[in-house]
């Protein structure tokens, strides 16, 4: 839900810059909750954590119900529309209350019937549905989207086989008690968070400079139509340097632990694999979006579910791979399997505007045949009337 609000609140040029603010949020609770659950289990026991988690989603969950608003486009457009009735929040409904008693009846009900025709516009161009959860799988079926998808999933199980080894590996060698597990996850946290604010305007500012270089005239105001716009390039033009980066620290981090290293050379290693691969899980996530404007709410469940699929596979196995290959061979295969399917962006920066544009072409035409439908039904209800 987080990145369609940022869809609907941000154009193309400085979607960077906000999917770096969500992702911090997304990427910092692992990093972080260790650090929390390492404190917890050792001076409270382990059920405290379970309290814990309930308490601050409690006290999160009760403003974020009153106060965030309503922001997808097919019902409160830019945001100038109000929202209907069972849309708002007691923020929104409270204002307009408040707006409706210092305005006299005339003003009260042109402002009514305003508010019921956008309103009503909106809904006649949306369709009420059962949500349907194959529309995330055949978002995964298009093929610039498995391309993206299915490489930010190997590069996202790299990173988690990372935090899912640490509490036994550092038990084992550094004989560690949960507090001190927990604390080791602060370099990573500081890397995510680093990164996710870093690459953040690293894209915007590429974006622009991209969009300079082939006269593309940048529109903040309604957001860039991306048909004739190389999102592919602007967007995987800056992630080489810091996947290389990344993955070569991947490397190194296990032959650390294999030769039983200072602890230093670890956690150092940790904190260049969050700023470096978590960076790189940003931008595709980023991209993710830019290919599927339409839904991106969607995109990015088809993003969870490859991920997390790919994900869990991993870190279930993570163990039994250290166990049979050692940790530096453990960590070498790895990253050199992300190593070798990198060429997968390549494809995408060759053939995926090509495969956007399809999809395009193919989705635009399905709309049309839409609207003709529902013009036709209109048509005859008039028609029934009279």
């Amino acid at each position: 839900m987080g990145y369609g609000v940022v869809a609907d609140l941000s154009t193309s040029a400085e979607r960077g810059s906000y999917m770096g603010i969500v992702s911090a949020g997304t990427m910092l609770g692992p990093a972080i909750g260790p650090v929390i659950g390492g404190v917890l289990a050792q001076f409270l026991g382990w059920r405290a954590i379970f309290w814990f988690l309930v308490i601050v989603s409690a006290c999160f969950l009760v403003p974020f119900a009153l106060t965030v608003p309503e922001t997808g486009r097919n019902v409160v457009g830019n945001g100038s529309v109000p929202p209907q009735g069972w849309n708002m929040t007691l923020l929104e409904w409270w204002k307009l209350r408040k707006e409706a008693k210092s305005t006299d009846a005339l003003s009260r009900t042109v402002s009514s019937e305003g508010r019921r025709l956008q309103q009503a516009e909106l809904a006649r161009k949306r369709q009420l549905r059962w949500p349907n959860p194959l529309k995330t799988i055949h978002i995964i079926m298009e093929k610039d989207m498995a391309v993206v998808l299915i490489y930010n999933a190997l590069i996202y199980t790299a990173f988690y086989d990372i935090m899912a080894s640490i509490p036994e590996l550092f038990q084992e060698i550094y004989h560690f008690n949960d507090l001190q597990i927990g604390l080791c996850y602060i370099p990573f946290g500081c890397g995510c968070a680093i990164a996710s604010f870093l690459n953040g305007r690293m894209l915007d500012r590429n974006y622009k400079r991209v969009a300079r270089q082939i006269g593309f005239t940048i529109d903040r105001k309604r957001g860039d139509d991306l048909a004739n716009f190389p999102i592919e390039r602007a967007r995987l033009e800056i992630i080489w340097p810091i996947l290389t980066l990344g993955l070569i620290c991947v490397l190194c981090y296990g032959w650390v632990l294999e030769k039983n290293a200072h602890l230093a050379a670890p956690l150092i290693l940790q904190f260049f694999i969050g700023l470096c691969v978590n960076g790189a899980f940003n931008i595709l996530s980023t991209l993710v979006v830019d290919l599927y404007p339409q839904s991106p709410s969607t995109a990015t469940a088809a993003n969870n579910l490859v991920r997390c699929f790919f994900g869990a596979g991993g870190t279930a196995v993570i163990t039994i791979m250290i166990q049979k290959m050692g940790r530096g061979w453990c960590f070498t295969f790895i990253s050199l399997v992300c190593i070798v399917t990198m060429p997968m962006l390549w494809v995408e920066l060759k053939w995926g505007p090509g495969w956007r544009e399809e999809r395009r072409v193919r989705l635009a035409k399905i709309e049309e045949e839409k609207e003709r439908v529902v013009e036709r039904m209109e048509s005859s209800g008039r028609e029934e009337k009279a």
